[in-house]
C-alpha cells in the first residue's frame, strides 16, 4: 500500500520505504492490468509485498519460482 509519505506491505502492514526515501528493505512491486476473458475486465491492481511475506506467500506454490542468483547487482 502506498500513500504520499510511505510505502508499507500489502499483507502484514509493516513499514517498507519511509517517507524520507529510506527504504527499510527490498519489496516486491507487482501491477497487473485484467484484460479480456477475466472476471476484472479493466481493472489494474498493484501491490508491494516484504520479503518475510513473499517467502511465505511463495513456501505455499505447487510449483515454486525459479530462481537465478546474481553475482553483481546495479542499483539506481
Amino acid at each position: 500500500m502506498r500513500n504520499e509519505d510511505c510505502i508499507y506491505c500489502n499483507c502484514c502492514g509493516k513499514v517498507i520505504l519511509t517517507g524520507t526515501g529510506c527504504r527499510m528493505e527490498d519489496y516486491f512491486h507487482m501491477e497487473k492490468t485484467w484484460g479480456y476473458f477475466s472476471r476484472k475486465d479493466g481493472v489494474i491492481q498493484s501491490a508491494d509485498i516484504c520479503e518475510d511475506c513473499m517467502d511465505r506467500w511463495m513456501r505455499e506454490f505447487r510449483i515454486p519460482p525459479d530462481e537465478i542468483e546474481e553475482t553483481e547487482i546495479f542499483e539506481c
